[in-house]
């Protein structure tokens, strides 16, 4: 034992004065016969010195090297670690050498400066095992995730410094595990290793550690597979540099114009935008659909959504008149309040107009893209698009249509006036070759030589009768084009497409790669909303998927299952046009969650999986872990029993008569009242701040659950309670208590939601007045879903019923839930559009709806009368049929206006919003889109808010932290717990705006939050 000491102690002074990093005790280099040696020697050593002895004290490094291999092989979800070393040692671990061998942990860090658990929400909830699965560096639970992660990265490791990588691999993680994103968080822990498997290694990491942690990535296939595309597309990016994406200044993103017909005969602009994807990206898009982004290009065009600026498709671009040249494409960017990145990719964008413009048509003549270049094809038509008041110069052409103020026309090369007209325009027109080159699209649209995965074929397409002996070669192979398909594998490398005839050829360069190398662009993608990815906040109801993607797509059917003790429950729901919430109390999750699913997933102990898919196209899947919590609550014999890693822990019970009291032991006899179980004096220097707030609701089988007898205390607004008064400090406290309580039967849970609602108004009355809490009790807070508000209206005013039709209820609410839901697929962004007339007060919803749309919204009324007649045509009622069928539900903007408005006042609480301080700034509040933003974007906001209403403040600007504080004790109490709650007290009852700002941006988030405290 003396020698294993001496010798690790050795190993590990060595390594720590060899680096800067820290040091990891999983680095001892010993082999795996001699690690089991050694674990024998600690096993017999133990059963004659406890763990608790000093003589440990003197000789830490055996033990601590044995719970580190420990550590290493572990897969729990942190309540067995204790078990899985007990049995690795042979002997009992009390609680006391728990704590013991988590301080020689600690002692060693400090005396050969090795590595500390970061704080995180898993590291903090449990506090001793973090040391051995810190120091395990890459424990084989991380393998996958870490593989997985490093396969998704698509910029150089080589080019990038620690912080970017750092960045950079926390985003290719996109949903890691708590456990994972606790060795994630620390860059200095898991920077060195990234580069080290990467073949980016240094003096950080043991080339034997290494070397373990390759091998037993090799073991799993899955790993092994990931990082064998990993370490491929590294190398392919070090040869190729430019491949990663990376630039040192942001270029110029210049946009796409193409000339299309839509609706048969309907000519219109389009145009189109590339950005590169990444974080940057992704945040940007976030940002702008939340605050309902919708610019008029250049000041003059219709709104365009910030989703089809950034999604990459076609978009429609309706001029009312010809932006001057040189002028700005977004108009009042600092209104939005970016930062400079993200404003700065917005000012990259650029579209110029430079007319005349000439658009190459397609073989169907139906669409024509910008030509870019001063060559043009003679066998090829064009379509030349000028001003109306130019529209005589080209007057003997022929015309295909007016857009807006221009007006386009059809030239073709080969006839002499159209020949002279693209020579004035400076085109020179080409004779020879007419092929076009399909197949499948490039892997990247801005790169300048298209790359091709190697398998798929280029397809050589006439446009004409070529002479005989045209030719198309690729290297060595040469085929003669004899007027039909000529085929062409891609092949790996770079490669030359060469077309050659009588006098003229072509060559077409390209590039063939085994895997892509660049992050594909998603047509639909998949997210899950949720403070705490964990078993327990599935099953209490807190869960959301949202479908979203480029385009408002339709048709799509959603898959989701659940993996757990060895076998997969799931279920399939058809979509409606994206995007879509599917909350809670929706489908597929009624269905899943079913009594026998949760039977079992309550049975297994182990990480249940959730997976999520929309066909070919999107497919996601999220780990759930057990309840990261420092205390958690078992049923024993004689009642629940409130465990920790240091074992039980005393509790008592607060009573629903006196919710905001302090615990107090609790009575012998059953009760006939709903009470808590809370710990007495939990010690946070141990367990943490959350350990407070570990409660249990419990209740009688059967009880009356008519409203609390709860007696309203007298109000403080201080923070502390004095004079029998209530003040901040203990409501907040007893509001978190019973919010986060877990609850043994269906009356436990009313109950507790009772009392949270009750302590949740008191609140709501010290920190933003009587005024504002006499209005909030009045609200009828609506459906998240603003389309079920608005058929609700529409049935309730009778708007889009024929009244000279006498129909059944349940025969209107069908043909209003038919109407509202044409309405839905033809103006998914409808709420984005009219959303910010609250901020706007007189605009009418004219401002933004056309005399088209409201023709349509009329025409989706009728088309679902249709639909209804044609049921009971079916259904054998003819006379019935003819009589529905002939209905006119037609209606004007005035009396569809009143009902848009309706819904979105009750969507975005505009009686409170009255109430918002400094008034100015309400309607900015009001605007924004809190659709199932996470909690980090709503304290965004509010932070931007409260930058710009400082002068409106008593004291210094809160801080970000302070402000995401405030926000979490309002939404997301469990979140709230981990951080500065308690100083943000001081803030809530000292800074009325703030508060009453916090507060409305809290409620409508409450409304889009599914498992939001209380309902």
């Amino acid at each position: 034992m003396l020698e294993a000491e001496e010798l690790l102690a050795a190993r590990f002074k060595n390594l720590s004065d060899s680096r800067d990093g820290p040091v990891f005790f999983i680095e001892h280099s010993l082999s795996e016969v001699d690690t089991g040696h050694l674990r024998d020697t600690v096993s017999r050593e133990a059963t004659r010195f406890p763990l608790q002895d000093n003589w440990w004290r003197l000789n830490p490094l055996p033990l601590v090297v044995t719970a580190t291999e420990v550590g290493y092989r572990y897969r729990g979800h942190g309540t067995d670690f204790w078990p899985k070393l007990e049995s690795a040692l042979g002997i009992q671990i009390s609680l006391e050498a728990r704590q013991r061998v988590r301080d020689l942990f600690a002692r060693c860090s400090s005396k050969y400066r090795g590595a500390r658990p970061p704080v995180t929400p898993w590291t903090q909830a449990f506090r001793l095992i973090a040391w051995p699965v810190t120091h395990a560096l890459v424990p084989l639970e991380f393998h996958r995730h870490l593989s997985t992660a490093l396969a998704n990265l698509r910029s150089s490791v080589h080019q990038l410094d620690d912080d970017a990588l750092h960045q950079a691999v926390q985003f290719a993680a996109a949903h890691p595990s708590a456990r994972f994103e606790a060795f994630l968080h620390d860059r200095a822990h898991a920077i060195p290793v990234i580069r080290a498997l990467l073949g980016e290694g240094n003096s950080e990491i043991s080339q034997h550690a290494v070397d373990r942690i390759n091998l037993d990535l090799t073991a799993d296939r899955d790993a092994r597979l990931d990082m064998t595309v990993a370490r491929r597309r590294q190398e392919r990016l070090r040869k190729c540099p430019t491949a990663s994406g990376v630039t040192a200044t942001r270029e110029v993103l210049k946009g796409l114009f193409q000339l299309r017909f839509r609706e048969g005969d309907r000519l219109a602009i389009e145009a189109e935008f590339h950005p590169e994807e990444g974080p940057d990206l992704e945040r940007l898009r976030r940002i702008l659909r939340r605050r309902r982004f919708r610019p008029r290009l250049w000041g003059m065009s219709s709104p365009v959504p910030s989703e089809w600026l950034l999604a990459g498709l076609p978009f429609p671009v309706n001029l009312r008149a010809v932006p001057d040249t040189g002028s700005a494409l977004f108009q009042g960017l600092d209104e939005l309040g970016l930062d400079s990145e993200l404003r700065g990719i917005l000012e990259s964008f650029q579209l110029d107009i430079r007319l005349p413009m000439l658009f190459a048509a397609n073989a169907d003549g139906d669409r024509a893209r910008l030509v870019r270049g001063s060559q043009v094809s003679a066998t090829r038509e064009y379509w030349l698009l000028a001003e109306k008041q130019e529209a005589g110069r080209f007057a003997d052409m022929p015309q295909l249509g007016e857009v807006g103020p221009l007006v386009c026309f059809r030239l073709n090369p080969s006839q002499p006036r159209a020949a002279l007209e693209l020579d004035r325009l400076r085109y020179r027109v080409r004779h020879g070759l007419s092929i076009s080159i399909i197949g499948s699209p490039p892997l990247d649209d801005g790169d300048a030589v298209p790359r091709y995965l190697v398998g798929d074929e280029r397809i050589v397409v006439p446009k004409r009768e070529h002479p005989p002996g045209t030719k198309v070669r690729l290297g060595p192979e040469t085929i003669l084009m004899d007027g039909s398909l000529v085929r062409v594998p891609v092949h790996d490398g770079e490669q030359f497409l060469e077309i050659s005839t009588q006098g003229a050829s072509r060559r077409v360069p390209f590039v063939g790669v085994r895997e892509a190398g660049g992050q594909l662009r998603r047509s639909c993608w998949i997210e899950l909303s949720t403070d705490e990815r964990t078993v327990q906040a599935l099953l209490g109801g807190s869960f959301a998927l949202r479908v979203d993607g480029l385009a408002p797509l339709e048709g799509l059917t959603l898959t989701v299952e659940l993996e757990a003790g060895g076998s997969r429950m799931g279920t399939s729901f058809p979509l409606d046009p994206l995007p879509q919430v599917l909350m809670a109390d929706q489908e597929p999750w009624l269905t899943l969650l079913n009594e026998a699913t949760r039977e079992r997933i309550l049975q297994d102990q182990q990480p249940v999986v959730l997976h999520a898919r929309v066909g070919v196209l999107a497919a996601e899947s999220w780990t759930l872990e057990r309840g990261l919590r420092p205390c958690w609550w078992t049923l024993g014999p004689n009642g629940p029993v409130l465990n920790s890693e240091l074992g039980p822990i005393d509790h008592g019970e607060i009573s629903i008569a006196r919710p905001a009291e302090r615990p107090v032991p609790a009575l012998p006899g059953g009760r006939d009242e709903a009470v808590i179980l809370a710990p007495m004096e939990p010690n946070e220097a141990v367990f943490g701040p959350a350990a407070g707030f570990a409660t249990y609701c419990t209740a009688p089988t059967r009880t009356a659950l008519l409203t609390p007898r709860t007696e309203k205390p007298k109000l403080r607004r201080s923070r502390w309670s004095s004079a029998g008064s209530l003040g901040m400090e203990d409501l907040a406290e007893a509001w978190l208590r019973w919010s986060l309580a877990e609850c043994d039967r269906l009356t436990a849970e009313i109950r507790r939601r009772q009392v949270a609602m009750q302590l949740d108004k008191w609140i709501a009355e010290i920190c933003c007045g009587k005024v504002w809490a006499r209005r909030e009790g009045r609200l009828r807070f609506p459906s998240a879903d603003p389309w079920k508000l608005l058929a609700e209206e529409c049935l309730r005013r009778g708007r889009g019923l024929d009244d000279l039709i006498e129909l059944s209820k349940r025969d209107q609410e069908e043909v209003i839930r038919l109407a509202v839901a044409e309405i839905q697929r033809n103006y998914a962004d409808l709420w984005a559009r009219i959303g910010p007339l609250a901020a706007r007060s007189g605009v009418s919803c004219e401002s933004f709806l056309d005399d088209e749309d409201y023709a349509n919204f009329d025409a989706a009324c009728a088309s679902a009368y249709s639909q209804l007649a044609d049921r009971y045509r079916h259904a054998g009622g003819s006379q019935v049929a003819d009589l529905i069928d002939s209905a006119d539900p037609g209606a004007g903007p005035d009396q569809w206006d009143p009902v848009f408005e309706y819904v979105i006042a009750e969507t975005e609480l505009r009686e409170l919003g009255a109430l918002l301080l400094p008034t100015d700034t309400a309607g900015w509040l009001m605007s924004l889109d809190l659709t199932l933003m996470p909690l980090d974007e709503v304290a965004e906001e509010l932070q931007i808010w409260a930058r710009q209403s400082r002068h409106a403040l008593a004291g210094k600007l809160p801080s970000s932290e302070l402000l995401r504080a405030i926000l979490a004790f309002w939404i997301a109490p469990r979140a709230a717990v981990s951080l500065n709650w308690r100083g943000a007290l001081e803030t809530l009852v000292a800074e009325r705006p703030l508060a009453r700002s916090a507060r409305y941006l809290a409620l409508r988030a409450r409304h889009v939050r599914p498992g939001s405290i209380p309902k």
